[in-house]
């Protein structure tokens, strides 16, 4: 134990620093590395969220060079290229239901109605472009309209529909 006894009048001010001993610095060492350990987990679920909220994807059409092009946003300043391919490469544009089916739910599975707007390649590789529930499919159909308006002359467009979960 240290201390220091200091004297300024009218004031006697006594400081005491306790001993450190061997339990202190383990306990200090578990402490530390176990709230790093945890802290990782927060902040990688952070990053998630974050990362989740602020990124949007990209898809361009190029009609000059015959190319699509994948790309993800970050907070509207940087792009980042995920995919590059040529209009050859794309079989069909797909509107349809297929992702539909159980879900887990807080009373347990329900049936859940997904719709979705997918690029299907020649390779049968699928790039999903947008994906909604059935409250927001009016949407996806807008937007299926507009790009058919737009490509049609360059692709094909489908829709497929499972006939016995559509809820019409």
């Amino acid at each position: 134990m240290r201390y220091t006894l200091k004297y300024e009048a009218p004031l006697l001010i006594l400081s005491v620093e306790e001993s450190f001993t061997l339990i202190d610095f383990m306990a200090l060492f578990a402490c530390l590395l176990l709230g790093f350990f945890f802290a990782m987990f927060l902040w990688i679920f952070a990053a998630a969220i974050i990362i989740r909220l602020f990124t949007r994807r990209e898809f361009h059409f190029d009609g000059d060079r015959y190319k699509f092009s994948e790309y993800i946003r970050i907070f509207s300043y940087f792009r980042i290229m995920r995919r590059s391919l040529s209009f050859s490469e794309i079989e069909r544009f797909i509107l349809s239901d297929y992702d539909s089916g159980k879900a887990l739910a807080e009373r347990g599975l329900i049936n859940k109605e997904w719709f979705t707007l997918e690029i299907e390649l020649k390779d049968r590789m699928r790039i999903r472009l947008m994906k909604t529930p059935y409250d927001e499919r009016e949407e996806l159909y807008e937007m299926n309209e507009e790009l058919r308006n737009q490509l049609d002359h360059w692709f094909r467009f489908e829709e497929e529909f499972n006939t016995e979960s559509t809820p019409f």
